[in-house]
């Protein structure tokens, strides 16, 4: 199955409605509570891991760079949508 493109905004209404929609998506509970269970999931794997498992450590590492990042996104179209208004 092909992986569909996404658009980006064309037009200020566009920046505007994408950024109402990554607010939502962010704040809503079962996103929060998704992303703190990995969060913690990822820890304390982390955390857990032997210390000559340097590789368990690392996709722990970047598991939660991962998330970190998709939240980070989600925010700049919120931003987006701030400096639209302005």
């Amino acid at each position: 199955m092909a992986r569909k493109k996404a658009v980006q905004p064309q037009t200020i209404e566009d920046v505007i409605a994408l950024g109402n929609d990554a607010e939502t998506f962010l704040t809503s509970p079962a996103f929060v509570l998704a992303c703190d269970t990995l969060e913690e999931k990822y820890i304390y794997s982390w955390m857990g891991s032997a210390p000559d498992n340097a590789d368990a450590r690392e996709n722990f590492y970047y598991s939660l760079k991962a998330l970190s990042e998709i939240k980070l996104e989600l925010q700049y179209m919120i931003n987006g949508r701030k400096m639209a208004n302005t």
